[in-house]
């Protein structure tokens, strides 16, 4: 006896899965049961002087006596050693939308989420568009640079690059993704290239 249809043909609707469906978000993470409960809450000081995002390097400090359970202040790295973590539109409750923005934005004195480096979460941040070529022709551990100017990962060579540390790797790039565009105050989501890392 033999069978005469094929078990394992899979159908769809037409259009249902198309590149254009693909892609990213800038600042979102990836679902993992495992490291999803590492996500913490802390306060942006008042010592940075523009407002943050999901998907930007912060540095983490302690919580100081009178928090109030806002959790750790977080600034804006200046070196390698001092980037600590990522931040994360995760369960993200108090962003801003103001009029000429679409992107939820966190000004100093409010409270935003992040993953610390080595907690293990994957999460999607911006990447400069000609390096992605690079970066899947690279190993996952290979070395990462963040632009502190244009909020992306970039190249070594570029001026003012910080190299993240060296316990973050790369999992995936996607071209057909939504970053976030800032200029002058005003953020939109735009059209542009996203990497996986891992913290």
């Amino acid at each position: 006896m033999s069978i005469t249809f094929n078990p394992s043909l899979t159908t769809s609707p037409n259009g249902n899965f198309v590149v254009s469906t693909e892609g990213f978000y800038a600042g979102s993470t990836k679902a993992n049961p495992s490291t999803r409960q590492r996500l913490e809450s802390g306060l942006i000081a008042s010592t940075v002087s523009q407002s943050l995002w999901g998907g930007m390097p912060v540095t983490v400090g302690v919580d100081s006596d009178g928090s109030q359970g806002f959790g750790c202040a977080l600034t804006v790295p200046t070196s390698q050693a001092t980037i600590n973590g990522f931040t994360v539109f995760d369960q993200a409750y108090n962003g801003t939308i103001v009029p000429g923005n679409s992107v939820p934005l966190y000004a100093p004195g409010q409270t935003i989420n992040f993953f610390r480096i080595g907690s293990g979460q994957t999460i999607r941040v911006q990447c400069l568009a000609s390096l992605v070529a690079t970066l899947e022709a690279g190993n996952a551990d290979q070395a990462l640079y963040w632009d502190p100017a244009l909020f992306q990962l970039t190249a070594s060579g570029t001026a003012g690059a910080i190299q993240l540390p060296t316990s973050v790797q790369v999992k995936s790039v996607n071209t057909n993704s939504k970053v976030v565009s800032y200029s002058s105050g005003v953020a939109s989501w735009v059209a542009g290239a996203v990497a996986e890392i891992i913290l």
